[in-house]
C-alpha cells in the first residue's frame, strides 16, 4: 500500500493505458483547481498568507504540468 501524502499525492501511472488515462485526467483536474484558485486571489493574494498559497499553487502547478507531459501520449 502506498502512503498518500499531503495534498492528495497520487502514483501517475501503473503501466496500463486505463491507468495512464485516469492519472491524465486526475492531474487535468488538479491544474484547473490550482488555475482557478490563483485567479479568484488575483494571482498575487492580498495578504502574507494568499501570497504563500500563491507560491504553493505555482509550484504545485509547475508540477502537475511536468507530470502531465511525461505520460504517455
Amino acid at each position: 500500500m502506498h502512503a498518500q501524502l499531503a495534498l492528495g499525492t497520487h502514483p501517475i501511472s501503473l503501466g496500463h493505458p486505463g491507468a495512464d488515462y485516469r492519472a491524465a485526467d486526475y492531474l487535468r483536474q488538479e491544474i484547473a483547481f490550482f488555475e482557478t484558485r490563483l485567479h479568484e486571489m488575483g494571482e498575487k493574494g492580498d495578504c502574507a498568507y494568499e501570497h504563500a498559497l500563491c507560491r504553493a499553487y505555482e509550484a504545485l502547478l509547475r508540477e502537475r504540468r511536468q507530470q502531465l507531459a511525461q505520460l504517455p501520449n
